[in-house]
């Protein structure tokens, strides 16, 4: 269940709906969330040639204020007339080119009306609607939003990876299913809104889901040995998935410095490696990358023995 911040609770208190302002975020909360989306949007963009799978996507996440502590606080800070609205958009994705901002209250997605309110506290509605938004725009190439103010909003998607990016409120740490990228407050405070390195840790996460290793590690034993296999490829395939997206691949090595003292992902070092060993190999692979003609992981890559 998320909290509201400070500030928008401040919002709550005192500002009344019609003196806000839609389009930009209103507190931290929706700062990073915006942050995750337009940085997980340029990744998984720019390398959609080369994922496994891919679908057309629309760099959009959708909120609900039922997901809040106190729903009717969430509405009065964040300005919404409703329950269902834009709650990050990606800054140079499709939804963003199509005029969606963060807030804008959605009352149906392709064609189907967001439904009743659950009980309080329930992410289920929410879920249901960003999955049926991002498999229409999969299935059809575009999506339909119907806005509270009567207008729809046609969205046509764009090649990206095939993975939903999220910031998560109540987890420190950073996870990735084949499907889906979770990324705690706790961790992206930690690398101090350096933009390159939160692209290295994305593109980390980005990296296990591509090479599907949540597959992997469920057909055998999960062996100390195995996760620090996936880990060494994800460590290493990062710096060609940030390469591709425009960044200094070298960020992935900083971001190891900057997080690892304190175990990144809450696992004991020998799953991982240490720092300087997980370092070295990624200046090695970036050595590899630069030798290259292209950045053409799906072909060039060397995944392990």
């Amino acid at each position: 269940m998320r909290r509201l911040a400070g500030l928008a609770l401040a919002l709550a208190l005192t500002a009344p709906i019609a003196t806000l302002a839609w389009g930009q975020p209103v507190d931290d909360l929706q700062r990073e969330d915006a942050l995750i989306q337009t940085i997980g949007w340029r990744l998984s963009h720019a390398n959609a040639r080369f994922c496994p799978r891919t679908a057309p996507g629309i760099g959009l996440l959708l909120g609900d204020a039922q997901t809040y502590q106190d729903p009717a606080a969430a509405r009065a800070a964040y300005g919404l007339s409703g329950d269902i609205a834009v709650a990050a958009v990606s800054a140079d994705g499709p939804a963003a080119r199509a005029g969606l901002e963060t807030n804008r209250v959605i009352t149906a997605v392709a064609g189907t009306p967001v439904g009743p309110a659950p009980r309080q506290g329930s992410w289920d509605r929410v879920w249901r609607l960003q999955a049926a938004l991002e498999q229409t725009a999969a299935t059809t190439g575009s999506v339909a939003l119907t806005l509270a103010d009567g207008r729809t909003v046609t969205v046509a998607g764009a090649p990206s990876c095939a993975v939903r990016f999220l910031l998560d409120d109540g987890q420190g740490d950073a996870q990735a299913t084949r499907a889906q990228i979770r990324v705690g407050r706790e961790t992206l405070a930690r690398l101090g809104g350096d933009e390159p390195m939160i692209a290295a840790l994305l593109a980390h996460e980005l990296a296990h889901a591509a090479l599907d290793h949540e597959t992997w590690l469920a057909s055998a034993p999960r062996t100390t040995q195995r996760v620090r296999r996936t880990e060494r490829e994800a460590d290493r395939l990062s710096v060609w998935i940030l390469a591709n997206a425009g960044y200094d691949p070298q960020a992935a090595v900083r971001m190891i410095g900057q997080l690892e003292p304190r175990r990144l992902f809450g696992i004991a070092e020998p799953s991982h490696g240490s720092a300087r060993a997980r370092a070295g190999e990624m200046a090695t692979e970036i050595a590899v990358l630069r030798a290259q003609p292209d950045a053409d992981w799906a072909t060039r890559f060397r995944r392990e023995p």
